[in-house]
């Protein structure tokens, strides 16, 4: 009796173990299947991330013509920040000022192009669109600081 238990014992050792070699030796190739996979999936994103910024980027800012043939209005197409340029042949006269310095879109942006602006029939104000929500500004510039606002309209 002693020999049956020392032998199902030995075989069922022995069954077990080569159970456990077959199980790792199939496993080995799908686990180096995997990780050729997540080394690509990894690859991958940072091209896309890369892609995203130079498309961010690209496009970012953008120069309005205003009816006066000295002032431009500067827009940062992702954020909706606004600078009124003043350019001039005397480098003394030139600069530009801020209209906006508020982030409009409270840091969630979506990206360069989410902002547009469009003139109205007053050469001193124009509408700021967020074309990714629909939400407006009426925007004035102007020579003089109190001339110079952005206010929503709702």
């Amino acid at each position: 009796m002693r020999r049956f238990v020392t032998f199902t014992v030995v075989f069922l050792c022995a069954t077990i173990g080569l159970a456990q070699t077959k199980q790792s030796d199939q496993q080995a190739p799908k686990d180096s299947v995997l990780n050729r996979i997540d080394s690509l999936v990894q690859i991958t994103n940072a091209w896309l991330e890369q892609i995203e910024l130079d498309h961010s980027l690209k496009q970012r800012y953008k120069l309005y013509q205003t009816e006066n043939i000295y002032t431009l209005l500067q827009l940062d197409t992702k954020t909706g920040m606004i600078e009124q340029v003043q350019w001039s042949l005397d480098s003394e006269n030139e600069g530009s000022v801020t209209i906006n310095n508020d982030d409009l879109n409270y840091g969630f942006g979506h990206g360069s192009g989410s902002f547009e602006l469009y003139p109205t029939k007053n050469m001193y104000q124009f509408i700021l669109l967020d074309k990714t929500s629909g939400r407006k500004w009426h925007v004035q510039w102007g020579m003089k600081t109190k001339e110079r606002w952005i206010r929503r309209i709702y």
